[in-house]
């Protein structure tokens, strides 16, 4: 044993931590030369002082009380504080003291460890348990979190809370031709602008992606649908990022937390089925109610549904509605309509199905098996052409253009015979490589046709700019034209512009004569609907296509 500071300080100096020695009255005795390091001090300074010629009246009280029970007890014992330094940085420090015997008087070893990093690398952990790190609100474990105390509250006859689940419409539009930082810094403003639309005490957080929640807790009195209409705007304005004043949108799904309310993730589904909802119109909110659960019922049971009859093939079927020319009622083309009746389910709306194949990433095989029957259909009747649906979902398929030259190649069918009904919207926000997917298949001779023009940005200069063939004038300006002076306004405008620039123009749902004598003097080139036939199945294509077809006013089929 070693009982003479001589050589302790020998052994210490070689220590690589600070070490130091005090005696029973809390003078310093021994300061080893890594000590004076960190402390930034010199041993001669220190030496024979005490604790309270050296720190602060109250941290000097804490390192006696701490010498003294080790005086006392002969144990080991280890503190953790935190220090300010010379430089005013706060650090933490742990210390583990013990006693030891220098020439029959009890001392007070020290070592001094300083875990200021540890400690900060261990609250920066706990902090991203309940935070995103990109964008600073709570995660999805800190709104549940939240949640759970929201819900026992309001079960207990408290305060009920109100939960607001959105995302942002047209947020991958942002991240695919800006790229990811723009797509953050988006995310990060977003977040800001939702901190601000509530109190400090609700929660805010992003729970994926471009997912977001607020938890108004407490809310007895909110404004429900002021907050909601509230944040639709702040979505609305437009974002700052890199190089682009973006213009987005969002989603809002709501759902009260009240005295009925359940666990955390049985009203999370809730927000989330409201969402859902409101996402099939975009940039509105929906407030949850128990029948939002039975529609998204059926929808799951439509998606398994139509997982088993692509798969083999049962139940789908093409129907075929006629496109007429409008100077001598002539058919020259038709186009293909997808139709379903299963088993279970009877007749299901393409309305339907085809959007829950677009959600589901479906519609690429839906599509796909559609093109290649309406191909084959077509190929042995003349020179009749065939136009077929295309989704905005299957332009962003890589394989598309292959799909496409695969079906005419086996079919027999050239390509000048062959339609790709596209809608106005889809080609508008197309990024680079469906546009030259689209010039691709144009090159070979397939035809583009831009399906329901108007609905979606309705100006007419666009038309100068795409890369299309042909337009087709949306129905509801079509029924309106004779009796409303701002639909046969479009009608003719659309009219006199594809004849400039060269592109067939087509209007579809027509089903009066009147309507069929204005389109005819508004100059369209083909028409479509009821008054010249339905869509008929593919055995009864010839029967129709027969048909002395420039008599309109004769339902066909």
């Amino acid at each position: 044993m070693i009982h003479d500071l001589r050589t302790w300080s020998k052994v210490l100096e070689l220590m690589p931590t600070a070490m130091f020695v005090r005696d029973a009255l809390h003078r310093w005795v021994y300061v080893n030369r890594m000590g004076c390091e960190y402390f930034g001090i010199a041993s001669a300074d220190v030496v024979g002082k005490r604790d309270l010629d050296l720190f602060p009246p109250d941290q000097a009280a804490r390192f006696a009380a701490g010498d003294d029970a080790v005086l006392r007890g002969h144990e080991v014992v280890e503190t953790e504080e935190t220090v300010a330094d010379t430089s005013g940085r706060q650090r933490t420090l742990l210390t583990r003291k013990s006693c030891i015997d220098l020439d029959g008087e009890p001392h007070v070893l020290a070592s001094v460890t300083d875990i200021t990093e540890l400690r900060e690398s261990e609250a920066h952990v706990r902090w991203l348990a309940c935070h995103d790190a990109l964008t600073g609100l709570a995660n999805r474990t800190a709104l549940f979190s939240k949640l759970d105390k929201a819900i026992a509250q309001a079960a207990g006859g408290g305060k009920p809370s109100v939960l607001f689940y959105l995302d942002l419409d047209g947020f991958k539009r942002v991240n695919d031709t800006y790229g990811h930082l723009a797509g953050d810094e988006l995310l990060v403003q977003f977040g800001a602008r939702l901190r601000g639309a509530v109190r400090a005490e609700d929660t805010v957080a992003r729970i994926g992606g471009d997912e977001f929640a607020l938890l108004v807790e407490e809310a007895e009195g909110l404004d429900v649908e002021a907050l909601a209409e509230h944040v639709l705007l702040l979505a609305s304005e437009p974002f700052d990022v890199p190089a682009y004043a973006a213009l987005l949108g969002t989603s809002v799904g709501v759902v009260p937390i009240d005295i009925d309310a359940v666990a955390a993730g049985e009203m999370a589904r809730k927000a989330d089925s409201a969402l859902y909802e409101a996402k099939k119109a975009r940039n509105r909110w929906v407030l949850y109610d128990d029948a939002l659960d039975a529609a998204i019922a059926h929808r799951r049971e439509v998606e398994l549904a139509l997982r088993e009859t692509l798969h083999t093939g049962e139940g789908f079927s093409c129907h075929y509605q006629p496109l007429v020319r409008a100077s001598d009622g002539k058919i020259v083309g038709v186009e293909a309509l997808a139709r379903w009746n299963h088993p279970r389910l009877g007749s299901v709306p393409p309305v339907q199905f085809v959007a829950v194949a677009e959600e589901t990433g479906l519609i690429g095989p839906l599509g796909e098996w559609v093109l290649r029957t309406a191909c084959k259909r077509i190929a042995p009747m003349g020179d009749l052409f065939v136009a077929v649906n295309v989704s905005a979902v299957q332009l962003r398929d890589d394989r598309f253009a292959r799909v496409v030259l695969g079906a005419l190649t086996e079919a027999g069918l050239p390509p000048e015979r062959l339609e790709l009904e596209i809608t106005e919207t889809a080609i508008v926000n197309a990024d680079a490589a469906t546009v030259r997917l689209l010039k691709q298949l144009r090159r070979t001779g397939v035809r583009i046709s831009l399906d329901d023009f108007g609905t979606g940005y309705s100006s007419l200069t666009l038309l100068k700019d795409l890369d299309v063939d042909k337009v087709k004038i949306d129905r509801s300006f079509v029924q309106m034209a004779p009796t409303a002076d701002d639909s046969a306004a479009i009608v003719r405008a659309v009219s006199n512009l594809g004849a400039a620039l060269g592109l067939s123009v087509v209007a579809e749902g027509v089903e009066t004569e009147q309507q069929l004598a204005f389109l005819r003097e508004a100059g369209c080139d083909e028409l479509q609907g009821y008054l010249f036939s339905e869509a008929v199945p593919g055995e009864g294509l010839e029967r129709v296509v027969g048909f002395p077809a420039g008599k309109p006013g004769q339902s066909v089929g």
